[in-house]
């Protein structure tokens, strides 16, 4: 697999069009499958990598966050790029970022409580209410494909209070619960929380509108399979749900998650096991192996380069990978 950007490539809009252009020479290489970024518009539009995800429906379609193209084209370049990929044997994974949105269009008025940024399970105030950036209307698309609104009920987080100026950790007490989601591990507490407004997938109408959004994806690009960002993140049930749901559409799609506990081998079975085996997961902790052989030098044991590896005790779910866009310098 080729992850085909990095962090930094310029924003001028010609991603796409050079992965079209490359196709004939990644086949001759040999490449057999490309990671392409986000393809939806995100918070900081056209300058954005696209992890700050705002509207999955836009993938360079409409004028919104200052531009119609993102940071690497227009939706029909897009397309145009998947096409000229697969149509060379080429798998093209598409990156799929559902933790959080960012860029919300309105205010609402809201009740949360403040947490302890290295206790997420630590409250520390009573309920109080706050004015945050959580509804999302998508203006610019107007509605074209869904008319999904995102409010605060659709989120269990955020981390800013706009009325106070205050940057802090606010959970959001709604009917789903004034608490966190349950994730894997227990790294500061509960690390459900991580950036933006955090989506609630204890909703049922946010699970069904990334269903419904799936579907339009599937059918507009036609993917051979997905990147997950952030599954750390995430209750696994609800990739469980949404995997089958794909699956149902389009049988088997290749999945690869992104769970990032370097050295910590444990905590990647345990996602294994819990996801039923319906992704495989990047090998962080064979990562965590490289990074050590390259700062012990010649005196690095290579004997030893795949102990405690995801490779070495599930090679059958493992993706190897030597640096990506959040390792890179």
């Amino acid at each position: 697999m080729l992850q085909f950007f990095h962090w930094y490539i310029p924003a001028d809009g010609s991603l796409w069009n050079h992965a079209a252009e490359s196709a004939d020479y990644l086949k001759s290489l040999g490449v057999n499958s490309v990671w392409l970024p986000p393809a939806y518009k995100a918070k900081d539009g056209a300058d954005s990598p696209g992890y700050d995800t705002y509207d999955l429906w836009d993938l360079g379609e409409f004028d919104q966050k200052g531009s119609v193209r993102t940071k690497y084209g227009t939706k029909e370049e897009y397309l145009k790029a998947s096409k000229a990929l697969q149509e060379r044997g080429i798998q093209v994974y598409a990156d799929i970022v559902f933790n959080h949105k960012g860029g919300a269009d309105e205010l609402e008025l809201i009740s949360v409580r403040r947490v302890d940024p290295e206790n997420r399970n630590e409250f520390t105030s009573d309920p109080f209410d706050i004015e945050a950036y959580t509804k999302f209307t998508f203006p610019g698309r107007a509605g074209k494909y869904s008319d999904f609104v995102w409010n605060h009920t659709c989120f269990s987080g955020v981390d800013f209070a706009s009325n106070l100026n205050e940057t802090a950790i606010f959970s959001i007490i709604n009917e789903w619960g004034d608490d966190w989601e349950d994730v894997i591990d227990s790294e500061k507490g509960n690390y459900d929380y991580l950036m933006f407004a955090d989506v609630e997938f204890r909703n049922p109408a946010v699970r069904e509108e990334l269903k419904k959004w799936g579907e339009w994806f599937l059918n507009e690009t036609s993917p051979s399979g997905f990147r997950l960002d952030a599954v750390k993140h995430m209750s696994p049930k609800f990739f469980n749900e949404w995997l089958d749901h794909m699956r149902s559409i389009k049988g088997d799609l290749f999945a690869v998650g992104e769970y990032w506990a370097p050295g910590e081998l444990p905590l990647l079975l345990k996602y294994i096991d819990v996801t039923g085996n319906r992704m495989s997961l990047f090998d962080s902790s064979l990562h965590h192996n490289f990074h050590h052989a390259s700062t012990v030098g010649k005196d690095y044991d290579l004997t030893r380069i795949l102990d405690e590896s995801l490779v070495q005790a599930r090679p059958d779910l493992a993706v190897t990978v030597v640096d990506n866009h959040d390792t890179q310098p």
